[in-house]
């Protein structure tokens, strides 16, 4: 189940384009402790479960026990910052 949880939290984070250090700090842990929780080493509490959903606007159990098919995640298209003017 850690290993599920650890890949979910990552696939998820990347899919929303945050870094570790961002995330981490998002659900108030330390970035060696995330990359632990994403590699599937740490002994998670369920409160932490609990908060990295929140983070992720997901839910527990869908971390958890889901398999997210990453082509099935649709990644959000960030707009430029600039726009084209063909006549500038």
């Amino acid at each position: 189940m850690a290993v599920t949880l650890g890949r979910n939290v990552k696939r998820l984070r990347e899919r929303d384009r945050i870094n570790k250090t961002c995330f981490a700090a998002m659900v108030g842990i330390g970035r060696p402790q995330l990359n632990k929780i994403e590699k599937g080493t740490a002994n998670v509490r369920l409160s932490m479960v609990e908060e990295l959903a929140d983070a992720l606007e997901t839910t527990p159990e869908k971390l958890l026990f889901e398999q997210f098919d990453p082509t099935s995640i649709a990644i959000p298209r960030k707009a430029p910052d600039w726009q084209f003017d063909p006549y500038s």
